[in-house]
């Protein structure tokens, strides 16, 4: 049988850089001041993407021929076939470029362009999924040391200020610096590169503590801000030392002429409310409203009991504060790693880590005024018809309801999304204008003979039951390395920003490379809707 315990999942920059450590310290050194320039760097090209053809099976994944191959043209969206989920238009966005694992996709619509980015690389396509820009490489974008690597892209847009907003990171191991970067991309010139502004900001924010480099990002937003959340490591050793919130004038990053300008919260700022050290916080992207300006994140606390900690970024006449709360929430017993088609379930070489206790992504429904985050927690589902006693990896969401006074707020809605014999993991979920709760995620099952495949579940308004639709099924066992298969890190989702009904989905499955099993990847597109 599988293991059915196991610790948060270590992030593998750790082992990447426990191997590499240092040859110079800059932990003395003041937090340098971010760099600012215009983006414009020359296209590489990769070759276009895969293409799915029309005809395929609706309830699958793709646009029958009948319909248009487009999900729509500048601002007329057109209107899906009546089913609950519905998937009017996919297709395959950035493949597996050189030995890049985990696959990390994510993306966003806007009004007129779908942005995407994987571990390395970012592509800019229109509404009919042709690309305009890329693939092309992220290092391409700034101008780094040698021997800098890149990761962790994440990407959003900004409905109220029709922007993209892509960050990642950078780590330098001999340096021992480490950076994060920024690129706003306003929706009006996507297609231009000259237009797109990039930010260069020194990751350790803190002083006299030793060289930190930071990990695992989050990105959100609210009316006015942007917010920025990372995982602080040591290079000494690769100890966890601290969570960091960044939350920057949007009005600032995106005019490339003006300098920068964030608040930082780290070390004794961003401790949960019983003083001890919180884990990835997760800022939420927002929708709706007229113009939010509170920024709201979400973490989880592992402990005894179980907390969701609901924290607040609020720009007062004092300054930018930050407030949390802890909201008591069920056990949540760690998921155990997945199973695969044609692999065991005994030989962990053939399993794939669907995730841990960490929320990924949170979402800020600010007409509802509820903030939604999913993960992944273990459920023996007892419906089992095959092995008779399989404990599935499946996804547990919440919706919060942040009180005034952040001590008021309380769970409203919490439910699993899973099925018996199956494995879900890396979740992440928003609204849609009418309320209705889209999760995305990746599944897959040695018992059902699934391979990775990118799902979707939507949960109505009031509701906690969940309607499943599988968007594009994997091909092949992923086996691209030694032991357990780094599948995640997470996924992308966001609300089409002119009628509010369809959903953007970045999601990936495994492709089949033509040898029995895959090392391959692929990121992949899709526009959901709720159709009754």
């Amino acid at each position: 049988m599988r293991s059915e315990a196991r610790r948060w999942a270590t992030p593998i920059a750790v082992l990447v850089l426990l191997g590499t450590l240092a040859l110079a310290s800059s932990a003395s050194a003041a937090p340098a001041p971010p760099d600012r320039m215009r983006v414009s760097a020359p296209p590489i090209a990769y070759g276009p993407p895969s293409r799915v053809a029309p005809g395929a099976d609706t309830a699958v994944h793709r646009a029958s021929s009948s319909r248009p191959s487009t999900f729509g043209s500048g601002r007329e969206i057109w209107t899906a076939a009546p089913t609950v989920p519905s998937s009017t238009f996919g297709f395959d966005a950035i493949p597996r470029i050189g030995a890049n694992w985990p696959g990390d996709p994510t993306g966003a619509v806007g009004d007129d362009w779908l942005f995407t980015s994987v571990n390395t690389s970012y592509a800019l396509y229109d509404l009919s999924g042709i690309a305009t820009i890329g693939p092309d490489p992220l290092a391409g974008l700034f101008s780094l040391p040698d021997r800098t690597r890149v990761f962790h892209p994440k990407v959003v847009y900004d409905p109220y200020g029709d922007t993209f907003v892509m960050a990642f990171l950078a780590v330098n191991d001999a340096l021992e610096r480490s950076w994060i970067l920024v690129v706003t991309i306003p929706n009006a010139t996507a297609s231009d590169r000259t237009t797109w502004c990039g930010s260069q900001i020194d990751s350790d924010r803190t002083k006299g503590d030793g060289a930190q480099w930071s990990d695992y990002p989050g990105l959100g937003f609210d009316g006015d801000r942007i917010t920025i959340t990372t995982n602080q490591f040591d290079f000494s050793g690769g100890r966890f030392r601290t969570a960091q919130i960044l939350s920057f004038e949007k009005s600032r990053l995106y005019d490339c002429t003006l300098q920068v300008k964030f608040a930082t919260f780290t070390a004794s700022d961003t401790r949960n409310p019983d003083g001890t050290l919180a884990f990835t916080i997760q800022p939420a992207t927002t929708a709706g409203g007229t113009d939010p300006s509170t920024q709201y994140l979400l973490s989880f606390e592992d402990g005894t009991p179980n907390f969701v900690v609901v924290w607040k970024v609020k720009r007062t006449a004092n300054g930018v504060t930050l407030t949390r709360a802890a909201v008591k929430v069920a056990p949540a017993p760690i998921a155990p790693y997945g199973t695969q088609g044609g692999g065991s379930l005994t030989k962990a070489n053939t399993w794939w880590d669907p995730g841990d206790l960490r929320f990924v992504n949170a979402f800020y429904d600010a007409r509802l005024n509820r903030v939604y985050a999913a993960h992944v927690v273990a459920d023996n589902l007892r419906r089992d018809t095959t092995t008779g006693s399989y404990l599935e990896s499946v996804v547990r969401w919440y919706e919060v309801r942040p009180g005034a006074n952040l001590k008021s707020s309380d769970v409203t809605r919490s439910g699993i999304v899973g099925t018996p014999e199956t494995d879900a993991g890396w979740p992440v979920l928003a609204t849609d204008a009418a309320g209705n709760l889209f999760v995305t995620y990746s599944r897959a099952s040695q018992p059902r003979g699934e391979f990775l495949s990118a799902w979707v579940a939507e949960v109505a308004p009031g509701h906690t039951a969940a309607t499943l639709l599988e968007l594009e099924p994997g091909q092949a066992r992923m086996e691209a390395v030694k032991g357990v298969e780094r599948w995640g890190d997470y996924s992308g989702i966001s609300r089409e920003p002119v009628t509010g009904s369809f959903m953007a989905i970045v999601n990936q499955y495994a492709k089949s490379d033509g040898s029995g099993t895959t090392a391959d990847w692929q990121q992949t597109v899709d526009i959901v809707d709720h159709a009754a």
